[in-house]
């Protein structure tokens, strides 16, 4: 559980740099959203019991905000950031998975 933390964590510090560039109103909105999100999974102390969170749902709304996020909307220095947090919404859904099925 401790690695699924680690992503969510990362993937939190990227929605805090996306909150400082200037995006759509929506895409801001939405980018809170899965930020609120993240933060109440974060809280919980035993992530392993706290089955009543999507986790796979929470992640998902956020990739799709990524996906609706225009390269050319993002600094230069974003672009390679961004690259890393959808492969980390990628392993941490797989690592979940395979967490919640033992």
């Amino acid at each position: 559980m401790h690695d699924v933390r680690n992503q969510l964590s990362a993937m939190l510090m990227f929605i805090s740099l996306l909150e400082k560039v200037e995006l759509p109103g929506e895409i801001h909105a939405r980018l809170s959203a899965s930020a609120e999100e993240l933060r109440t999974v974060l809280t919980e102390p035993d992530l392993a019991t706290a089955t009543h969170h999507d986790l796979n749902a929470i992640v998902g709304a956020f990739s799709e905000v990524l996906r609706d996020i225009e390269i050319t909307q993002l600094p230069e220095e974003l672009v390679p950031l961004r690259v890393d947090v959808v492969a980390r919404i990628v392993a941490t859904t797989d690592l979940w998975s395979s967490l919640t099925q033992l």
